[in-house]
């Protein structure tokens, strides 16, 4: 009998227990019977869910081998093949729309000329929070909304669902951390200049001895070490000193985000009327929940602290420049319980550490890839470098040529196949009389659209230039940069409801990057190509495991001294 199999006996007699049912009594046969039985239910009842979803759209579904392929084989492919699938529907039905069948839900794929009409729709109309976290119910009512589909981040079960409370953290990005991110700049370098010298290989030897000819490469883990540096830096901006060094949170805010995700991941591959029995036997559900008890046992003091020696701090100038303190000033009262903003202090970590390591991981197995491009890019890098004067934010800004490395770096490799999620809280009508039906979860397949010949020149061709160039004619100049967003550029959304923490991200990649291209030298190990990605569903991660190796680079010995 395989673990599956098994794993599904375990879950039978969860739920038998939570109907009050004394399940030693029944044999092994009644138990596989009455296991049997639940599987038939549960496909009748997404047979019935669907089809009834179906006559609302006349979109095709796209992914069937045979016409005679069940759905749920269907549904199981989609967990490794989802580029495929999506890639084949979007050749077909690009200017339309097509459904997807996913393990959880259905997704109804739009094409990108609707963007535009759709980006300024509010929350009310179409939502992007019920999109990511709100849990449909575990019963038929067709005309419930929250019945209809599961959502990305399966709300409760995650914890996530605090996003559904209010936009607190939204606010306090756009509002106070986006604005000030110039004046902020120091302190973020100063916290990477901490990381690199703590978390970098040390390569054997005091960090301020000579470089030699003979000095041997290391291995750098790449994703782990970028994982390390990027929480250092993120819980400067978001706790400040000097809980931004303390190894237990850093622990919390690195492994929260990958145990969410693990949970969400599993969740999917099982019927959503087993989730809240499923949910307490996974163990990556129980350490989401673990590490938030313990964030706010560690978050809780420190909001009473800082509430008790507020008046105190505002007369004498030394108010906390970091979005908790910013959080604990805009919130309701509500908002501002200690316990939710602890909450939140994790939730944004879902946003902030992990999709910037892999940004930066992505960024660093593309360079090595290409190690042509090491000198363009260190010849950039050292005229800003070599400067008197210390950097500033305006500097990042300059640097179009890294900037174009990592939007093209992006586009290769994105967080996710799909971007623009929403559900329709109400029937929306497109310009061209297409109905999106309410309950309705739809995205746009923004990997494909970046690479498509008719948007994109020679899409499949890896070209780090490329949007420097577009660049260079003078209407131009200030667009195609890493953070913007278009109806076809879509990785950090865009409209309304585009990525808030976008420019920090872009901040804290620029000056990681500039780092390793001004002091170190980078490869790939012998023989090795650039690590594949990996999916799961519509997800696309680096590999986690893959290493490069790494040296100081000759002619830069200056490197600890310069704060850089």
């Amino acid at each position: 009998m395989d673990s599956t199999h098994l794993l599904n006996l375990h879950l039978v007699h969860k739920a038998l227990e939570y109907c009050g049912i004394d399940s030693s009594r029944l044999s092994g046969l009644n138990l596989q019977l009455i296991l049997i039985a639940m599987s038939t239910l549960v496909i009748a009842i997404n047979a019935i869910k669907y089809s009834t979803k179906e006559k609302q759209s006349r979109a095709p579904v796209v992914g069937y081998r045979t016409f005679i392929e069940p759905t749920f084989v269907l549904r199981g492919r989609f967990f490794q093949g989802a580029r495929q699938i999506v890639t084949d529907g979007y050749n077909k039905f690009k200017d339309g729309m097509f459904w997807i069948r996913r393990n959880d839900t259905d997704l109804l794929v739009i094409s990108t000329k609707y963007v535009d009409e759709l980006r300024g729709l509010p929350e009310s109309k179409a939502s992007p929070i019920q999109a990511h976290i709100r849990v449909g119910k575990p019963f038929l009512n067709f005309n419930d909304l929250s019945c209809r589909i599961n959502k990305n981040l399966a709300g409760k079960h995650s914890t996530t669902d605090l996003f559904l409370e209010s936009n607190l953290h939204t606010r306090v990005l756009q509002n106070r951390l986006t604005p000030n991110l110039g004046k902020l700049f120091p302190t973020i370098k100063e916290e990477l200049d901490y990381g690199m010298a703590r978390d970098l290989p040390t390569m054997g030897y005091p960090l301020t001895q000579p470089l030699s000819d003979d000095e041997s490469f290391v291995e750098l883990d790449t994703y782990k070490t970028m994982l390390r540096i990027i929480a250092r830096i993120s819980a400067r901006m978001f706790v400040g000193l000097p809980l931004c060094r303390d190894e237990e949170w850093l622990h919390i805010t690195e492994h929260y985000t990958e145990d969410v995700f693990t949970t969400v991941m599993l969740l999917r591959m099982l019927p959503k009327f087993l989730h809240s029995l499923a949910v307490w036997l996974l163990p990556s559900s129980y350490r989401v929940h673990r590490n938030l008890r313990r964030a706010k046992q560690i978050i809780g003091p420190i909001v009473k602290e800082r509430r008790n020696i507020q008046s105190q701090a505002m007369q004498s100038g030394e108010e906390r420049n970091d979005t908790l303190q910013w959080m604990m000033d805009a919130a309701t009262e509500d908002e501002g319980k200690p316990e939710k903003l602890a909450h939140r202090q994790l939730i944004m970590t879902l946003g902030a550490v992990h999709t910037t390591t892999m940004a930066v991981a992505h960024a660093l197995f593309d360079l090595c890839a290409y190690p042509e491009y090491f000198g363009t890019l260190r010849e950039e890098v050292d005229r800003f470098y070599n400067t008197e004067q210390a950097w500033d934010k305006s500097d990042l800004t300059r640097l179009v040529k890294l900037d174009s490395f990592c939007k093209e770096s992006q586009r290769f490799n994105p967080p996710a196949i799909f971007a623009f999620n929403r559900v329709a809280m109400e029937s929306l009508q497109l310009s061209d009389g297409i109905t999106i039906p309410k309950g309705t979860h739809f995205v746009v397949p923004s990997i494909n659209a970046l690479m498509d010949p008719a948007i994109i020149p020679d899409p499949n061709k890896f070209d780090p230039l490329r949007y420097y160039r577009k660049r260079l004619e003078p209407e131009e100049a200030n667009r195609h940069q890493y953070t913007m967003t278009t109806n076809t550029e879509l990785h950090f959304g865009h409209g309304r409801f585009s990525c808030p923490g976008r420019f920090f991200a872009a901040v804290e990649m620029k000056l990681i990057l500039s780092h390793l291209l001004r002091h170190y030298e980078l490869m790939l190990p012998p023989g090795r190509e650039r690590p594949v990605n990996q999916v799961a569903d519509d997800n696309i991660f680096p590999d986690v495991n893959a290493v490069l190796l790494m040296r100081r680079r000759q002619g830069v010995q200056e490197m600890r001294s310069e704060g850089v």
